[in-house]
């Protein structure tokens, strides 16, 4: 029988990435070497895929958060994949059902920058019948932090 223990240090580690290994064990009552052994099998079997810090967007320029979605023919699809992940100002692409098959969430300075990435770098990859949808204000970002 499979306890609880994985769930709660992926809840705390999903909280704050930068507790120890000593932190999480002193919070769940457990030991520093089982923590460290879960979370070493966690990162193993892929569980954890990684870990990032949650930056203020503004500090560091992003003024336009945008989210675009668009359909492509099937057979031009690779290769504008391929481009994407290259793109700097791509922080999602996650392929959906629908008229639009793909949904792409695009972070830029400005106004300026985002048409000009949308119209010299993703509409000539082949992507097609495009909604842009613009953030005005996060309410949420990441729930359960």
């Amino acid at each position: 029988m499979q306890d609880d223990l994985d769930p709660k240090i992926l809840r705390l580690l999903q909280k704050d990435g930068k507790l120890t290994y000593e932190q999480i064990g002193e919070k769940l009552n457990r030991s520093q070497s089982t923590i460290r052994d879960r979370i070493k099998k966690m990162e193993e079997d892929r569980t954890i895929l990684g870990y990032s810090a949650i930056v203020d967007q503004e500090r560091i320029g992003i003024g336009v958060d945008a989210y675009v979605s668009a359909d492509i023919d099937p057979s031009r699809s690779n290769n504008a994949m391929v481009a994407l992940f290259a793109m700097d100002n791509i922080s999602e692409i996650l392929h959906l059902t629908g008229e639009r098959r793909y949904l792409l969430r695009i972070k830029a300075a400005n106004n300026k920058e985002l048409t000009d990435l949308i119209d010299r770098k993703i509409r000539p990859l082949g992507f097609t019948n495009l909604e842009i949808t613009m953030v005005l204000n996060p309410i949420i970002r990441y729930p359960g932090l």
